[in-house]
């Protein structure tokens, strides 16, 4: 036969609440840090999100004044597009005068024409066909001159216009690179929210879980109480009966021996009365003088 289990039951069923109770704790435990771990988580991360925050406003901010620069020359650009319409519009007036005259011919010509007046060897007719002619040469020496500068001046505006594009595209290529920034910050911080939503939700698992072992803690650590309580007044009261058993035994046990002490001098008594003490035996003796000695 094999080797009797001799622990007592509410020693080994305080034991097993003991162990239970030990791994509810640690479950507690387990779950508060992991809370704790998951609320700095969500402390560094809303950090990180708030500095990305900060960025893509100065990123919109930045996109803001460029557009507003970018849109100014553009309006520039209008203006200096009006203005050279109306200088080409003067110049067209006198596209044919530059298309088929050159204007130091023409001054040539009034020369040669003012001396032929001046010298006088022209007749009355030839002088007022010369005045005529003069006066059309001059005309369209004026209106030559006037095409030349329409020409400088729309030469001037085309420069300015070329140089405002240019700055406005200068503009809105910077505004395209910090929008392109900006939209990976806005990446970045979309990810980052998405991020802290998730780990909040496990952080309340967590906590719900710690809330769990927690509650399931405290009953079990009542029960256990509880019990060790119970168990420990029951073993007082098995010593008091244990005690109150042995002090019976021991309290019968001296009155069975002084009953049995009474009846050996009972008899030693009965027998001197008869014989005499010369026929008591040594056992006799002993008990007499026992008795005598109580």
């Amino acid at each position: 036969m094999g080797e009797e289990n001799t622990t007592p039951e509410p020693t080994k069923d305080i034991s097993s609440q003991k162990a239970k109770l030990d791994e509810l704790n640690t479950e507690k435990e387990k779950w508060f840090v992991k809370k704790e771990e998951l609320k700095q988580k969500i402390a560094d991360l809303i950090k990180e999100v708030r500095e990305v925050k900060a960025k893509n406003d100065s990123y919109s901010t930045t996109i803001k004044d460029l557009k507003e620069k970018r849109d100014a020359q553009n309006a520039e650009v209008k203006i200096l597009i009006d203005q050279i319409k109306e200088v080409n519009k003067k110049r067209d007036t006198t596209k044919v005068v530059l298309d088929k005259k050159d204007p130091e011919a023409l001054k040539k010509r009034i020369q040669q024409l003012s001396m032929r007046i001046e010298t006088g060897a022209v007749s009355f007719d030839d002088e007022k066909k010369i005045m005529k002619e003069l006066k059309s040469l001059k005309k369209e020496l004026e209106l030559a001159k006037t095409a030349n500068e329409s020409g400088k001046e729309a030469g001037e505006l085309s420069k300015k216009i070329d140089a405002a594009k240019k700055i406005a595209e200068d503009f809105h290529s910077k505004m395209s690179e910090v929008a392109k920034e900006n939209k990976e910050a806005y990446k970045e911080f979309t990810r980052l929210s998405k991020e802290i939503n998730r780990v909040k939700k496990e952080q309340e698992e967590a906590f719900d879980k710690f809330i769990t072992f927690k509650q399931e803690f405290s009953e079990a650590n009542k029960g256990f109480k509880d019990h060790v309580k119970k168990v420990n007044g029951e073993k007082k009261d098995v010593f008091k009966e244990t005690r109150k058993r042995k002090e019976k035994a021991a309290f019968d046990r001296k009155e069975l021996e002084h009953k049995k002490i009474e009846e050996k001098k009972e008899k030693v008594e009965e027998k001197m009365k008869t014989k005499g003490k010369k026929i008591l035996t040594t056992e006799d003796l002993i008990a007499f003088q026992g008795n005598e000695e109580e």
